[in-house]
């Protein structure tokens, strides 16, 4: 091609071949390429025959200056020999790393411009958008009877370099290049958040793959069968992306996470026309960041129909045992049948309580029909949680986006079905499982409204007297100390509902009766006195900086329910007389109320309140005395109302 006079002495120019040969035109491109010289590359890459020859091997000189070599890239991908030029992007995609000086200023004006809508991304982060931009148009261009391998080759290494860099903008990334490897014919819907405008997309014309297979449709049934074997893969990548994406991407700014079971809860309960605390839901319609990780869901939970994930198909791998579960997928022995790629069961849990959630809280997809908590939900706590010493320690330790599935799938699933409405153990795996998965993550302790979920599980279960034993079970047991304050109030639920039912008999209802109900009773009003034995200097009256702070945090939210259940059964004549609680108030008396009166004394005393300031501060001394005046006043309404 002619080239102007100045630009015919630019040594990109005047060595083109045949001038020189490829091999010597590279080395010369490698060592006399800059920055001002992207736009003099990016004209001489419009040349098909040259792009073909060494498009694939400028790919790891151009990647290091994006993003002012995106429009070289670009032509690399439009015009290089495909096959070669994903073998060096999936090479550079798995040598991808942060480096100390992402700063993407340029005194150059022009380049200042190109890459102003993207300066606020690290240059890892626009590397990886650049790289899998590139793979997509690669990908179109391919025409090869065995498609699967190509992806394999792009998805191991684009997953690999996703779980090193997660984020929001390399999210959006990964599930376009999905789309287009799946050839979704639907158009990219226009940018809607501030991570999609960060995606390259390649406008120019594509040049047909050189090395074209000559039957690349073959026969319907292998045709039909790499159809099927890249479907699996791109399940696989799916599945993978959303797992990392939840566990990695949704944790700040707060609130951590997807809410699901709070919002699902919320928006199930009956709302309150005097409630103006903003919600979870509110949260998640207001500000951007929360919308945006929902956009991301529902982009998943799309894609996740048309890859042909199905609702049975996730459930099936769920409901599997450990024993049962295939080997994790080795790319570099890809196997043949589609049934071999294994999908990780975390994922499809994830996947799953995200289809239930989004047709919950907004309506939208395929309705999913709901589990049941017997055998379905008892299956899946048995599965997941079921390997650790106790429920209480699973739930605090496994991720929270796996608790929040499994609240969120208990909250919306079916109480019963009449083969397994009975199943006495697994509503002790049911009611423990669940309460601690509402209580052992930090971030859940603060909404009561989640209390709903496991509480709706005890009171479903149809043979009262397993209830009550299970209920004993909590209030006596050491191990199940964690699930006490909700038991409490289950069985205040239990005694309501039977004061509104007086069809049963007294009999009918160990609840009701007060002999049964005396052993619960005695079970609950036990004081243990978290102090020291002994009074030292770096423990006055035995009171800690340790025990100042568990009973703030901990203890005394188990006194005032304690507290306010008998002021409960105190203040209700009916219950009151039918539960003989006058009989019973000397065991409240002697075995709770006086030594807890006595503590609440210790706490307050200037010997306390003086090491405690000195040690934690004046903000903890305040914490702790206002947990004890409440604590305190309770106390002080019992005693008028008795």
């Amino acid at each position: 091609m002619a080239q102007p006079a100045e630009a015919a002495s630019d040594p990109l120019i005047a060595a083109l071949p045949p001038a020189t040969d490829y091999l010597t035109y590279l080395t010369l491109v490698e060592y006399q390429l800059t920055p001002a010289r992207l736009p003099v590359l990016h004209q001489v890459l419009q040349d098909e025959t040259l792009t073909i020859n060494i498009g694939w091997d400028l790919v790891n000189i151009l990647v290091p200056l994006l993003p002012h070599s995106r429009e070289c890239l670009d032509d690399i991908a439009r015009l290089g020999n495909p096959r070669e030029v994903i073998l060096r992007v999936s090479e550079a995609l798995m040598k991808l790393q942060a480096t100390e000086d992402e700063s993407l200023e340029s005194d150059d004006e022009d380049a200042n411009k190109q890459a102003s809508e993207q300066r606020h991304l690290p240059l890892h982060i626009v590397q990886f958008n650049c790289l899998l931009s590139m793979l997509s148009t690669l990908h179109s261009r391919i025409k090869t009877k065995y498609t699967s391998r190509f992806v394999a080759t792009s998805l191991h290494a684009v997953l690999e370099a996703y779980s090193e860099f997660p984020t929001i903008e390399s999210t959006a990334a990964i599930l376009e290049l999905l789309r287009d490897l799946s050839g979704e014919k639907r158009p990219p819907l226009p940018p809607r958040c501030l991570s999609e405008q960060a995606l390259n997309r390649s406008t120019g014309d594509k040049a047909p793959d050189p090395e074209a297979d000559e039957h690349a449709e073959g026969d319907s049934t292998s045709e039909a069968a790499e159809e099927k074997l890249t479907q699996r893969l791109l399940q696989f990548g799916l599945i993978e992306t959303l797992k990392t994406y939840l566990l990695q991407c949704v944790d700040e700014p707060g609130p951590a996470g997807m809410q699901w079971a709070i919002r699902v809860q919320e928006k199930l309960d009956t709302p309150r026309a005097d409630v103006v605390i903003p919600t979870s839901i509110d949260q998640f319609h207001n500000i951007e960041y929360l919308r945006e990780r929902d956009t991301t869901l529902g982009k998943i939970v799309a894609l996740s129909r048309d890859f042909g994930l199905e609702t049975e198909m996730l459930q099936k791998i769920i409901f599997k045992g450990e024993s049962d579960l295939p080997p994790p997928l080795d790319f570099d022995n890809l196997p043949n049948s589609p049934d071999e790629i294994p999908l990780e069961r975390h994922g499809c849990i994830l996947l799953l309580a995200a289809r239930c959630v989004t047709a919950t809280l907004f309506g939208s997809g395929t309705q999913v029909q709901p589990l049941h908590l017997y055998p379905d939900i008892v299956n899946i706590l048995l599965n997941f949680l079921g390997d650790y010493a106790s429920p209480y320690t699973a739930a605090a330790e496994e991720p929270i986006a796996l608790i929040d599935s499994i609240l969120s799938l208990a909250a919306v699933a079916k109480t019963s079905t009449p083969e397994d409405a009975e199943d006495e153990e697994g509503f002790k795996t049911l009611v423990y499982g669940l309460t601690a998965c509402s209580r052992g993550p930090a971030q859940f302790k603060a909404f009561t409204r989640l209390g709903s979920v496991p509480a709706r599980a005890f009171h479903a279960y149809p043979d009262i007297q397993v209830r009550y034993n299970l209920m004993l079970e909590i209030l006596s047991e050491e191990e199940s100390e964690y699930a006490r304050l909700p038991a409490i109030q289950w069985l205040k639920e239990e005694l309501i509902s039977h004061s509104a039912n007086p069809a049963e008999t007294e009999t009918d209802n160990p609840f009701s009766d007060p002999e049964s109900f005396t052993f619960l009773f005695q079970s609950i009003y036990k004081f243990s006195s978290p102090a020291q034995t002994s009074t030292t200097p770096s423990a006055p009256e035995g009171i800690t900086p340790e025990v100042w702070m568990e009973f703030t945090q901990e203890i005394a939210p188990i006194y005032l329910a304690k507290l306010n259940f008998y002021y409960f059964l105190c203040k209700s004549s009916k219950l009151s007389e039918q539960l003989h609680i006058s009989t019973l108030q000397p065991i409240f008396d002697a075995r709770f109320l006086d030594p807890l009166k006595s503590f609440i004394s210790c706490l307050s005393s200037p010997g306390v309140l003086s090491h405690v300031e000195a040690e934690m501060g004046e903000a903890a001394v305040q914490m702790g005395m206002s947990a004890a005046e409440v604590v305190l006043q309770i106390i002080s309404d019992i005693e008028r109302a008795t």
